[in-house]
């Protein structure tokens, strides 16, 4: 499979997710016309700029940032390329991720295919056969101001392409170089006898130095990455909410379809609809009346952390959304300058060449800050949940920890789990510092307002690996409760306070909805009815029968932490969300 970068752009952010992953991703290529579109236009400019000598163009005979009043020889224009990149290859920090990388590549090769940075097409061809031969360029990942561009991360990508700087190892290269990077020359010089590929290196002609590394493609393939798990973490937490309800005997009423209908927010709607149809009209409460409810439990509402789970995630979704649309975008949009905005090689204007602000990275930015709103409130969400299945006062009957009616006080179970929850949740929060209201000036107060969009989009990014382990802690508690209730009866439980008269005698008998059932009344009462009442539905069935696969119950204490960040890689890469059948992107 080849995917090809057009003049129009048509990059999905699927596509870049599965190009940036690696092995299982296609290869990719410049599309015939955009081919002979930029190398028709890169003839046009060098002719009109020879017949033009004295003519100042910025990029191709000026100096860049604050040495841009100053000329450049044409016989200095290749040397000033390549000192750029060379210079501007500044980032510090541990590597970016390779998937982050080769996003990165990708992003900046379609916003050169588009043919209006003046490069000739073998430049963006020699970036795409990088990408293909799977070698990714070592990028530090701290230092970009995300304004003009990505500059140093991008550089970063652009030196390996002059057969300099340093590339990242997969694990076959790491057991030949016994290191994760290795400097671009010796790689090249040594790949070969290792079965490693190789790639020859391309000389940086006039104005492609500055079309390499002028974009936002950096921040971009980090806030692109970010939303596509992102979506995959709004649909595991719409299943954790359908699981949340069926495990504390909640109400369904709060997910109606007529309900909802009252507030016209169409993503509440959306999740409400999930939720109901998660639940499974096999569930005894889905459609309770409230007064059943309390015949039920004696609890007429629901927490906020069900009963409002759908007015919390909706415009979390809406935020997810929004984010898909400003990189579907920003993917497929020219971010450089100057920018060529002649038509056609006929007729060729050298004025036509504009120096604007494309390069800035602030739509990036705004968006990706909302991505780590959602992550915040996600995080919250799901923490309050897993706080209530470990509290023996208020999980109904699932007993201190989860551990039901047979737990021991010498076990501890998920308790510490849920610690986990507070601290991931905590960090998330941290992470949410708004970067982007906090411009610091550059190149000697030229570049007066930078957007900060790659420190934004890499906590966006970070914030969603952590939001992934939280919920599959809270998957693990949903799992642990449903197999308690399995095992010994739906139980329901509520505090009796003391002032309201003696404890009463137990057991006795009653019925509800025509079950038996048998009411314990001590310093509470409980409910027990039939377990099978409270299995899981046909649709949550396989997120269980999933997540069990790398963390079955606990029925002793063992150690959690592998379990729980297998299960976080389940969820993360939606095989979690696709195991439940519901949504229609898997």
């Amino acid at each position: 499979m080849t995917l090809e970068l057009s003049v129009t752009g048509a990059l999905t952010l699927a596509e870049v997710e599965a190009v940036a992953m690696g092995d299982a991703g296609p290869q990719v290529a410049l599309s015939r016309y955009a081919r002979t579109r930029l190398a028709d236009m890169r003839q046009a400019a060098m002719a009109a700029l020879a017949a033009n000598p004295g003519r100042p163009i910025y990029g191709f005979n000026r100096g860049f940032g604050s040495n841009a009043l100053f000329p450049v020889d044409q016989s200095e224009a290749v040397e000033l390329q390549q000192k750029l990149i060379l210079s501007h290859t500044a980032n510090v920090g541990p590597c970016a991720p390779a998937e982050v990388v080769r996003a990165a590549m990708l992003l900046r090769a379609q916003s050169l295919a588009v043919g209006r940075s003046t490069v000739r097409p073998e430049l963006v061809e020699r970036l795409l056969a990088l990408l293909n031969a799977r070698v990714t360029p070592a990028v530090p990942r701290f230092g970009s101001v995300s304004a003009s561009g990505d500059l140093s991360p991008l550089s970063h990508i652009a030196v390996v392409l002059m057969g300099k700087g340093r590339v990242l190892l997969d694990q076959q290269g790491r057991a030949a170089f016994g290191a994760e990077t290795i400097d671009t020359p010796t790689y090249l010089q040594k790949a070969p006898q290792f079965g490693l590929p190789v790639f020859e290196p391309i000389a940086l002609d006039m104005k492609e130095g500055l079309a390499l590394n002028n974009g936002c493609q950096y921040s971009a393939a980090w806030a692109i990455l970010a939303a596509m798990r992102m979506r995959r973490l709004l649909e595991t937490a719409t299943i954790t909410t359908a699981l949340g309800v069926q495990a504390m005997l909640g109400s369904g009423g709060p997910f109606r379809k007529e309900l909802h209908a009252l507030r016209r927010h169409p993503s509440a709607q959306q999740v409400a609809q999930w939720v109901y149809d998660l639940i499974g009209a096999g569930y005894p409460l889905r459609d309770t009346t409230e007064s059943e409810k309390v015949e039920f439990d004696g609890d007429i509402q629901d927490p906020y952390n069900l009963r409002c789970a759908a007015q919390i995630l909706g415009p979390c979704l809406d935020l997810i959304t929004r984010a898909e649309t400003t990189l579907t975008q920003e993917a497929n949009s020219v971010t450089d300058n100057p920018i060529d905005l002649n038509e056609g090689p006929e007729n060729y204007n050298l004025d036509k060449i504009v120096s604007g602000g494309h390069f800035h990275g602030m739509p990036i930015a705004v968006d990706a800050y909302g991505l780590l709103q959602a992550a915040g409130i996600m995080a919250r969400l799901s923490n309050m949940r897993c706080a209530r299945y470990v509290d023996a006062r208020r999980n109904k009957g699932l007993g201190p920890q989860v551990r039901g009616d047979h737990g021991r006080p010498t076990e501890s179970g998920l308790q510490v789990a849920e610690y986990a929850t507070a601290g991931l949740c905590n960090h998330i929060w941290a992470l949410a510092a708004p970067s982007h209201l906090m411009s610091i000036s550059t190149d000697s107060g030229q570049e007066d307002h930078v957007s900060m969009a790659a420190n934004v989009a890499m906590r966006a990014y970070e914030a969603s690996e952590r939001l992934a382990e939280i919920l599959a802690v809270e998957l693990a508690f949903a799992s642990q409760a449903l197999s308690v209730r399995a095992a010994q009866g739906a139980v329901a439980t509520r505090a009796i306070d003391p002032e309201l008269g003696p404890e009463l005698p137990a057991p006795q008998t009653a019925t509800w909805r025509g079950a038996a059932r048998t009411v314990n009344v001590e310093k509470r009462w409980s409910t027990p009815l039939q377990g099978g009442h409270f299995t899981p539905s046909a649709l949550t069935a396989g997120v269980i029968a999933k997540m069990r696969e790398v963390f079955p119950p606990v029925a002793a204490d063992r150690e959690l932490a592998w379990d729980i960040m297998a299960l976080a890689e389940k969820v993360a890469s939606g095989e979690i969300a696709k195991a439940c059948g519901l949504f229609a992107r898997h």
